[in-house]
């Protein structure tokens, strides 16, 4: 049946008011309509279809079907209906959501040229935008440079939007400055005009100055919502004036106002952060009692605070409370009782809080499993964490540098170089390249065993990766050659670390001169000394000791005063 444009514009009402539109049906009409001509068709239908496009699922993959449509509606043989102004802030708002601001300037650029008389809400979405990417400076061109010019008077949103995005960027000074200009262009503020302003005090720690400007707020008939309250709670807890935040939620409650879930989170989480931690499970016993639902922040920020405490079974105890409630515990939850639990090594408890975050279809996450596998790790059960570690893998969790590091370092300790080497080949195979903590506790362990050759091996594999060694590296490289290599390959060493620009450090030093005395290497201690005089490194009487009992034993006594001297900051020039 063909239906007459009437039916057409009826048709696409009714579908857009229910939502039911479909992006062929939005073709298909779009298309008819295009050509009717008794009567043209009303350009509020083609709005609505535009709508309609831009607000569909997935609708960031359809501007390139919605930039179509515009150019086929402003050919110039098209008799139908022109796009309005309304057309141009469909199309923007969508450039800015898809962010692609770039796109909106072009429309913008469009509307102009089309010699349409120019609004504030064409503007609006486009500022928000620029914003949003911290193109500050262009939105305030716009408000005070090409809105004027054309005509069109910012208003107090085109403001609003500018003021905040300066206090996101913590450009204060220069959001009141843009608030002087506002107030003698004739534009009234509104609450959310000095949220903003108060919110970018507070985040300066200018607490003082944010009162002053709630109390001006309020003398010029200005009503606070809870943001504002919110806003001003947060300063107070983040400057520790927790009483002052209490103080200020009674005085908000006795002005009508119920503060929501943001509110009470706020101050529980500045009485937590204060050690204040009876009066914040006060505060959550206030919530309940007073109607409002605590949120999984709400519990998750006393866990936590508990678990800092040591009572994680308190922090057990909540959880189940939270659970009973109705309150989903999320990863962050679980996380924060875990590492509770495992710093007091209560790792089978761990490990069960673990399964059972698993059962209810939470997807284990990095830093919950590395926190367990550090943990098994330290207690000496480093087999325990590197299971811990595939058994991670196989449940879709992804480990990484510091998972597989603690599982090495727990192999280091108990000298298990097979072990540690079969976990370092499994990172790299994995697409993890070691950093200079993975290499130094492989080689450590390498060391300890006797495995220096492999050690060194391991140094020029960290060079080829690009990863320059430490003077850590290198010191541990030291006493490996000290305690199992040829003595005389550490002057080696040490020169190489000069040709790498690694200053060894007097702990380095200290290594390299004990080993000499051990080996009676007085010739060798000696240039090891020049050479720390010449870097202005101070041998102190731990690496000084040795050295002094093997010369006085030789009959050393000049080379003796020399070092002594050189111990005590004396100079022989």
């Amino acid at each position: 049946m063909v239906m007459g444009t009437r039916q057409l514009e009826s048709l696409v009402k009714e579908r857009y008011r229910s939502g039911t539109l479909t992006i062929k049906d939005a073709l298909q009409i779009f298309d008819r309509l295009l050509v009717a001509k008794s009567p043209a068709p009303s350009i509020i239908s083609f709005n609505q279809l535009f709508t309609a496009l831009t607000h569909m699922k997935n609708s960031n993959n359809h501007y390139a079907t919605v930039f179509a449509l515009f150019n086929r509606l402003t050919q110039p043989k098209i008799v139908s209906a022109s796009p309005s102004t309304c057309t141009y802030c469909i199309l923007i708002s969508y450039c800015i959501r898809i962010n692609q601001p770039r796109l909106g300037l072009v429309f913008l650029g469009r509307f102009i040229k089309g010699g349409q008389r120019a609004e504030p809400n064409i503007f609006n979405p486009l500022l928000k935008g620029l914003c949003s990417q911290n193109r500050i400076s262009e939105a305030i061109s716009i408000v005070l440079n090409k809105m004027p010019k054309l005509g069109c008077t910012p208003n107090v949103i085109s403001y609003n939007t500018v003021l905040d995005g300066l206090c996101k960027e913590g450009e204060v000074s220069k959001a009141f400055n843009l608030f002087d200009r506002m107030l003698s262009g004739g534009i009234a503020p509104d609450v959310v005009t000095y949220n903003s302003l108060i919110d970018g005090l507070c985040k300066e720690g200018a607490i003082s100055k944010a009162f002053s400007l709630f109390e001006r707020m309020l003398s010029e008939g200005i009503v606070p919502n809870v943001i504002t309250y919110s806003t001003l709670i947060n300063g107070l807890c983040k400057e520790g004036d927790t009483e002052k935040a209490e103080d200020l939620l009674s005085y908000m409650i006795s002005e009508g106002l119920q503060p929501d879930v943001v509110t009470y989170n706020t101050l529980v989480d500045g009485l937590c952060k204060k050690g204040q931690l009876g009066k914040a499970v006060e505060m959550l016993q206030s919530m309940v009692s007073k109607g409002h639902d605590p949120d999984v922040v709400t519990y998750t920020t006393i866990i936590d605070a508990l678990c800092k405490e040591g009572e994680t079974e308190n922090a057990e105890e909540l959880l189940c409370n939270m659970i009973s409630r109705g309150t989903n515990p999320d990863v962050q939850t679980y996380s924060t009782l875990i590492d509770g639990l495992c710093k007091l090594d209560k790792l089978e408890k761990a490990k069960k809080l673990l399964n059972e975050m698993v059962s209810k279809g939470i997807l284990l996450d990095t830093v919950t499993c590395t926190i367990i596998v550090d943990a098994l790790c330290k207690k000496g059960e480093p087999d325990r964490a590197e299971k811990l570690l595939f058994d991670m893998i196989d449940q879709g969790a992804t480990p990484n540098l510091i998972t597989y590091t603690s599982v090495i370092n727990g192999y280091s300790k108990l000298g298990c170089w097979k072990e540690l080497i079969r976990v370092f080949k499994h990172m790299v195979d994995r697409g993890f390249l070691p950093d200079e903590v993975t290499y130094g506790s492989m080689m450590d362990s390498l060391c300890k065993q006797g495995q220096i050759k492999e050690a060194q091996k391991l140094l020029d594999l960290m060079v080829r990766g690009g990863i320059k060694p430490d003077v850590v590296s290198y010191r541990i490289l030291l006493i490996g050659y000290a305690n199992y290599g040829t003595i005389d390959d550490m002057m080696k060493i040490l020169d190489r670390m000069q040709l790498n620009h690694v200053a060894p450090d007097l702990s380095t030093y200290t290594s390299v001169l004990k080993a000499y005395a051990k080996n009676k290497k007085v010739d060798q201690i000696m240039c090891v000394l020049t050479r720390m005089k010449q870097e202005g490194v101070k041998p102190d009487i731990v690496a000084s000791a040795p050295i002094l009992e093997l010369l006085l034993e030789m009959g050393r006594h000049e080379d003796a005063k020399v070092v002594m001297d050189q111990t005590s900051g004396k100079t022989n020039d």
